[in-house]
C-alpha cells in the first residue's frame, strides 16, 4: 500500500512539475504561432470565383499546408520533446533522479510513472490545440477534425515514446531530440525509397493522405512518396510506441547512470 502511495505521489508530481516548467513556454511561442498563421492564412471556400478556393483543394491545402508540414511535422514532435524528454532527462540533468533510483520503488515502476504523467500531458495538449486550430480554420478544420485526429492520437504517443527512449539513453537528450524530430526527421522523410519508414512523420504522413483521398488530399509527387494504408501505418505507430516502451524500461533497468554521482 505505502509502494502504491509512493508511486501515485511520484505521478502527481512529475505531472505538475512538467506542467509548471520552462517546457510549457516553449512550446507555447509555436502554439501562438500556428494559431497566427491559420488567421493569416484564410482556407475558405463556397462562392465561384478566382479568389475562392474549391471545397476540395481547400481542403486539400488546409491537410498539406497545415497538418502534414506544420502540425505533424513540428507541432506534435516539438510538444512531445518538451515534456517526453524532461520527464526522465529533467531528473537526470537535476540530478534528482539520483534519489529516485535509492528509493524502494521497482525502476519500471519509476519509468511507467513518468510515462503516465507524461501521456496525458502531451496528449491533452496536442488534441486540444489541433481541436482549436480546426474550429479556427472552419468547415474545412471540421471535415479535418474528424478524419485526422487518429493520425494525431497515433504519432503523438509515438513520438513520446521515442523520446523517453532518447532520454534514457543519452545525456542532452532534449538538444539530440530536437536535431532528430526537426532536421533527421525531415531529411528522412524526404528522402526517396523506403529509407523514409524508419520516420515517425512518414506514417502520420500516410495516414492524413489515405484519410483524406476521398476529400481531395493527393501526393505532391507518388514517385517520391508512395503512402501505405491508414490502418497500416496506425499499425506502424503503435509498433514504434510498443518497441520503444519496451526498450527504454530494458535500458533504464540495466544502465548505471555514472554521470549522476
Amino acid at each position: 500500500m505505502k509502494l502504491l502511495r509512493a508511486w501515485a505521489t511520484l505521478i502527481f508530481l512529475s505531472f505538475s512539475r512538467l506542467l509548471w516548467s520552462a517546457s510549457t513556454l516553449m512550446v507555447a511561442f509555436p502554439l501562438l504561432g500556428c494559431a497566427l498563421f491559420l488567421v493569416r492564412r484564410h482556407y475558405t471556400f463556397g462562392a465561384a470565383g478566382d479568389d475562392f478556393l474549391t471545397r476540395e483543394s481547400a481542403f486539400a491545402a488546409f491537410s498539406e499546408e497545415f497538418v502534414i508540414y506544420l502540425f505533424a511535422s513540428f507541432i506534435v514532435p516539438v510538444c512531445a520533446l518538451a515534456y517526453g524528454t524532461m520527464s526522465i532527462g529533467g531528473d537526470r540533468e537535476d540530478r534528482t533522479l539520483l534519489f529516485l533510483l535509492i528509493r524502494p520503488v521497482p525502476r519500471g515502476m519509476i519509468l511507467l510513472a513518468k510515462l503516465l504523467a507524461t501521456l496525458p500531458l502531451v496528449v491533452g495538449l496536442v488534441v486540444v490545440s489541433f481541436w482549436s486550430y480546426c474550429k479556427l480554420a472552419g468547415e474545412v478544420g471540421e471535415m479535418a477534425l474528424r478524419l485526422y485526429l487518429p493520425m494525431v492520437l497515433f504519432t503523438t504517443i509515438a513520438y513520446v515514446a521515442v523520446f523517453h527512449l532518447f532520454a534514457v539513453t543519452f545525456r542532452h537528450s532534449t538538444i539530440i531530440a530536437l536535431v532528430y524530430s526537426l532536421f533527421m526527421e525531415l531529411l528522412i522523410g524526404n528522402m526517396p525509397g523506403i529509407i523514409k519508414r524508419v520516420a515517425v512523420n512518414y506514417y502520420g504522413k500516410a495516414m492524413v493522405y489515405d484519410l483524406g483521398s476521398a476529400f481531395g488530399t493527393r501526393v505532391p509527387d507518388p514517385e517520391l512518396f508512395v503512402p501505405i494504408s491508414a490502418y497500416s501505418a496506425s499499425l506502424a505507430l503503435l509498433g514504434i510506441t510498443l518497441g520503444g516502451i519496451l526498450l527504454t524500461m530494458l535500458i533504464f533497468q540495466a544502465r548505471e547512470y555514472r554521470d549522476l554521482t
